[in-house]
């Protein structure tokens, strides 16, 4: 690695001196991409880099240091993030999102805030071009008639098979008009000079789905990490207007996904007709669980790399 992508760049910057300069360190020496800074109260500071971790062996992380990270990640205003904090997460600049953990304080069943913030883990979006060709070949080859659900474990790839999939999609001479929901300011990171994509971001995913269906004429609608009553029941509504969905959510396989109540209802009701598993990654593409499931209930399925 020589040299830090603008995503990596911004996300070392939000660090203590210290702690970046060893990330950069860590990073340069062994030539690593930065896909996540972890920083954990009294413990070594971590970088995720194509899911293994690797540790500092001369750099621990104190109450500062997560402390000081905070503030510039939220541009010194706690109050202004003080939403999506309950919520566990903040948004940066260059689609980076931030997780956080800390201690929950609870008024009335809800998360009235959190305090006392423990870790930071700072996830640092990157493009790969042609994660997305083998499920935009398959969606090419069925007509561009289906509407897509793409599953995996968390860390997998699910967001950036999205988003390399909404440039394919709205690129070219016959582009496709693409709304993306952008709950999270994450999923569109680095999608500016595409030229059909229309972004909605920090929605509600339930109202973004309605709003773009109902404003903007979409061909599809893309989301991520689709999981509330209200996010299923848009994209109901959504399908029965005649646009496409492509969304994404947590599951490690077809089958666990359908014991869901919600995606069951999903599949029943015809929402989605092709269901793509990223098991793992194989090169630029991944090994796959399709399932196709059209207009009967019995589902086709059947394992390839794409």
């Amino acid at each position: 690695m020589t040299e830090l992508t603008n995503a990596e760049r911004a996300a070392v910057e939000a660090l203590p001196y210290r702690l970046a300069s060893e990330t950069v360190n860590m990073a340069v020496n062994g030539r690593i991409r930065l896909c996540e800074i972890r920083l954990r109260r009294g413990r070594p500071l971590t970088i995720t880099s194509n899911g293994k971790n690797h540790y500092s062996r001369t750099v621990q992380c104190t109450e500062e240091d997560i402390e000081l990270t905070l503030r510039k990640l939220c541009g010194n205003s706690l109050y202004s993030h003080a939403d999506t904090i309950r919520e566990g997460y903040i948004s940066y600049v260059h689609g980076i999102r931030a997780g956080l953990c800390g201690k929950a304080v609870v008024r009335g069943g809800g998360i009235d805030a959190v305090t006392d913030i423990t870790s930071l883990n700072i996830r640092i979006p990157h493009r790969v071009r042609g994660a997305a060709d083998g499920i935009y070949r398959l969606l090419e080859r069925r007509g561009f008639a289906d509407s897509l659900l793409v599953y995996s474990p968390p860390g997998v790839g699910k967001t950036t098979v999205l988003r390399e999939l909404v440039e394919k999609l709205a690129s070219g001479e016959s582009a496709y008009n693409v709304a993306v929901v952008d709950s999270r300011c994450e999923l569109a990171a680095g999608l500016d000079g595409t030229a059909a994509v229309d972004v909605l971001s920090s929605y509600p995913r339930g109202r973004g789905i309605e709003t773009a269906v109902r404003t903007l004429s979409p061909d599809y609608v893309v989301c991520d990490e689709i999981c509330t009553d209200e996010d299923l029941a848009a994209l109901r509504h959504a399908v029965g207007s005649g646009v496409r969905i492509i969304a994404s959510a947590h599951g490690r396989s077809y089958a666990e996904l359908m014991t869901r109540e919600g995606f069951e209802r999903l599949q029943k009701k015809g929402v989605f007709s092709l269901f793509a598993g990223l098991l793992e990654r194989h090169g630029r593409g991944y090994k796959t669980e399709i399932t196709f499931t059209g207009d009967t209930e019995e589902a086709e399925q059947g394992a390839c790399v794409l």
